[in-house]
């Protein structure tokens, strides 16, 4: 038998797999550059307003519009790695935000994905997680919410930490 026959033989019992349901995404243009001197690199947009940035399976699980299931279930397998921890137990409101503003910067200066916030569970609070609240709200409407894609419970915290995906810079 010769390669061709071997293949014919191997494809006999195969049949195509039934249409798909699922809504392709587009794939996005890029902005074409000519001409540009090097080193001088194109003014970028801002991202997008945090609009699309809201609850998604529960109240301490945020994701922008497009982020699947898939991602989540990666980023909280560690897909993209930790950039950077940062632990706010014992700060106050304020001390807590500005930290988290300083480490987000960072980590984007760094080109890094994710930050792990440990905010605590809320236990010494009077009746409600008020710094885990604030962080939760600063990531929806602060200066950073437009670079946040998601933010879900890190698993084994106990909702004591999360795990915060950012976009990807300039895209």
């Amino acid at each position: 038998m010769d390669e061709e026959e071997l293949f014919a033989e191997a494809m006999r019992k195969v049949r195509p797999i039934a249409p798909s349901r699922r809504i392709q995404a587009r794939p996005q243009r890029r902005a074409i550059t000519r001409n540009r001197p090097p080193g001088i690199t194109p003014p970028t947009a801002p991202p997008k307003a945090s609009s699309t940035l809201a609850p998604c399976d529960d109240r301490w699980t945020l994701c922008a519009s497009g982020v699947s299931r898939a991602q989540l279930r990666r980023l909280a397998g560690g897909q993209p790695p930790v950039a950077l921890e940062v632990d706010l137990h014992g700060m106050t409101r304020e001390q807590a935000l500005a930290l988290l503003a300083q480490s987000i910067e960072a980590v984007r200066a760094r080109g890094g994905r994710v930050v792990c916030i440990i905010h605590g569970r809320g236990r010494h609070s009077q009746g409600r997680p008020v710094l885990k609240e604030a962080v939760f709200h600063w990531l929806r409407e602060g200066p950073y919410a437009a670079h946040v894609l998601a933010a879900i419970p890190q698993r084994g915290s106990h909702g004591g930490a999360s795990l915060v995906l950012l976009r990807r810079q300039g895209g």
